[in-house]
């Protein structure tokens, strides 16, 4: 049985992030748009960028106090974006395993110019979210990722 305390609740905005786990709270002031606003060139998610927004997001996760949580192996959120996210790579599921999200990520990367054609333009974001996502799962260890 998973302790209600060590499950991480997280939400991952435009504006900011959040992460809560037990009584921790931790705000980080940069969100998906600062990791976006360094990443991506000329509205166009490419290899290149994807390799700069992991940077970028590997920077925020390491230099916070994220590392230091004590987390299960479960993050929670209840983020439109993560179920966006499910449909378009998981068949809408609402549990998804760090095995199932790396297949996914891949296939991604794979048919990086399709999926991101299949999303308007002010929509990016969502593959920003899909690679923090990918980064916190090995990151901070963790193993699913539940949406509530």
């Amino acid at each position: 049985m998973i302790h209600p305390d060590s499950v991480l609740k997280f939400s991952l905005g435009l504006k900011g992030l959040s992460f809560e786990i037990g009584n921790q709270h931790i705000q980080i002031e940069q969100g998906l748009s600062f990791v976006d606003s360094r990443s991506i060139r000329y509205g166009v998610i490419d290899e290149l960028a994807i390799e700069k927004m992991i940077y970028f997001i590997e920077e925020i996760i390491e230099s916070k106090p994220l590392r230091n949580l004590n987390i299960s192996g479960v993050a929670v959120t209840s983020d439109a974006t993560m179920t966006q996210l499910s449909e378009l790579f998981f068949s809408t599921k609402k549990q998804i395993s760090r095995i199932e999200l790396e297949h996914g990520f891949n296939d991604f990367i794979e048919r990086l110019s399709y999926c991101t054609s299949q999303v308007a333009p002010d929509q990016l974001y969502i593959f920003t979210y899909f690679v923090f996502v990918r980064e916190m799962m090995n990151h901070l260890r963790v193993k699913e990722i539940q949406v509530i």
